[in-house]
């Protein structure tokens, strides 16, 4: 019996000892409630001892390490680390209301999980408001991945949804380690990210891998989230109702109030099913009158006339015309060693004599080709349609983000193309010198790669 064990356990010491004696303790009291009518109740409050929230134990300990690890680098990168780290709080709480609660309807799942929604948008907040950050890539990798902690609310399968953000968050990880090979402290803290959320998915994986798992024989989640909490439940608008009286003794039936509307008698329905062709009897019959092939009086009722045509037809052009799209002036300047093209559209003859210092941004530029002419530093498309694209070399990366129906023709060689949130990018690279190209893609489709023979023929 549980007091025999917890003898036992006093005489041991050590790790081990400890251990036993909190299983021995949480065995009496679940005996003790038991022999009192309330068992149910003592194990529903001992959220903190669940195993669910144990388990997520491996997940704190894995934010700790990244937690120590930002401390030495720059302070955007330690604040979104420990923004991170609230995250990892507010899904502890759930995980604890998830224990002693059973699964609550929608209004209410939207108010238990309202405190992990407000950590995640304050994170993406901050990197919103961080973009001039030299640790921008940082911060967006973070942003990217934390919705993750969403798994929460998909079911069944929760693991193929966690996959798919912690993937979005490998484009700027790979970045920020390429600005950043040379200073210590970044690649360890790059790890550790990939640590972390590889933690949170084999969490995920070992303990909720339909779902959350919810007590079905816990009480309210919002009475829970008041307790996991430390508060008392919400007063309700109204007074209370008086107590219900006690249960009555087993095998008594207490028979239900009369309503005041008769109960519907299934045995009627089934009666008039049975009734066969004598069923439609009740039916109105359809007479010639009321047949438009009969009638030609009904065909004329239903054409619409030629007046009232045009009527419409003024009526909709006279309807207030949706507001234009804001237009931006066309750009393309160099400031410092970055050259900007920004809202270029229909222009066929851009062209930039780039140097090997200098780097290249083009935003929000449509139907254009733009050629970069000499060995350029770095080249970045974001949020350009139907734009093609023409280098002749590149010391760094080339970066294609949320663009569409992309062209990129690349002369001589580029060490990385990195591919990200695009729908249709078609890249062509030269036998001789693209075969040493590396390909980073993510969240992005109709991606093809064609290499270029002497001869000039393709092939994708």
């Amino acid at each position: 019996s549980a007091p025999k064990l917890k003898a036992v356990v006093s005489t041991q010491s050590g790790h081990y000892g400890r251990g036993l004696e909190s299983v021995a303790s949480r065995l009496e009291k679940v005996e003790a409630g038991r022999s009192s009518g309330g068992g149910a109740a003592a194990a529903a409050d001992d959220f903190n001892d669940h195993p669910n929230v144990l388990e997520y134990g491996k997940v704190e300990s894995s934010m700790a390490e990244l937690v120590k690890l930002a401390q030495n680098l720059p302070k955007d990168v330690t604040d979104i680390t420990n923004l991170l780290k609230d995250v990892v709080a507010a899904q502890k709480n759930l995980l604890k209301i998830s224990a002693i609660a059973k699964m609550p309807p929608p209004q209410d799942l939207q108010k238990v999980t309202k405190s992990l929604n407000d950590v995640i948008q304050k994170l993406t907040s901050f990197r919103e408001s961080h973009r001039a950050s030299k640790e921008f890539n940082h911060l967006s990798a973070i942003s990217e991945a934390v919705p993750a902690f969403g798994w929460v609310c998909v079911a069944p399968r929760p693991l193929d949804y966690m996959t798919d953000m912690i993937g979005a968050a490998d484009f700027y990880l790979n970045r920020a380690l390429k600005d950043f090979k040379e200073v210590p402290g970044h690649k360890e803290w790059i790890q550790g990210v990939r640590k972390f959320f590889k933690s949170l998915k084999d969490y995920v994986s070992d303990n909720h891998a339909r779902g959350l798992n919810w007590n079905g024989n816990g009480g309210s989640a919002v009475e829970a989230m008041a307790k996991v909490s430390g508060g008392a439940p919400a007063a309700p608008a109204a007074p209370a109702a008086p107590a219900a009286p006690p249960p009555p003794p087993p095998g008594s039936v207490v028979a239900p109030a009369a309503s005041s509307a008769p109960a519907p008698n299934p045995n009627a329905l089934f009666a008039q099913l049975n009734q066969g062709a004598a069923v439609t009897k009740g039916l109105r019959k359809v007479t010639d009158d009321m047949k438009t092939h009969k009638n030609p009086s009904l065909r004329e009722s239903s054409v619409v006339k030629a007046d009232d045509l045009q009527k419409n037809k003024n009526a909709a052009k006279s309807t207030k015309a949706p507001a234009a799209a804001k237009t931006f002036p066309p750009k393309m300047k160099l400031d410092g060693k970055k050259w900007e093209v920004e809202h270029q559209a229909n222009r066929q003859d851009l062209a930039i004599n780039a140097e090997a210092t200098q780097s290249c941004y083009v935003f929000k530029c449509n139907n254009s080709v733009l050629t970069i002419n000499n060995k350029a530093n770095s080249v970045t498309l974001d949020g350009c349609k139907r734009m093609s694209l023409v280098v002749d070399s590149l010391i760094a990366s080339m970066d294609i983000v949320n663009c569409q129906s992309v062209k990129i023709q690349v002369n001589d060689k580029v060490p990385t193309i990195n591919i990200d949130k695009t729908d249709g990018c078609q890249v062509f690279v030269h036998k001789k010198s693209g075969l040493d190209c590396e390909f980073v893609t993510a969240k992005s489709s109709e991606v093809n790669i064609c290499v270029v023979e002497e001869n000039g023929e393709y092939s994708e």
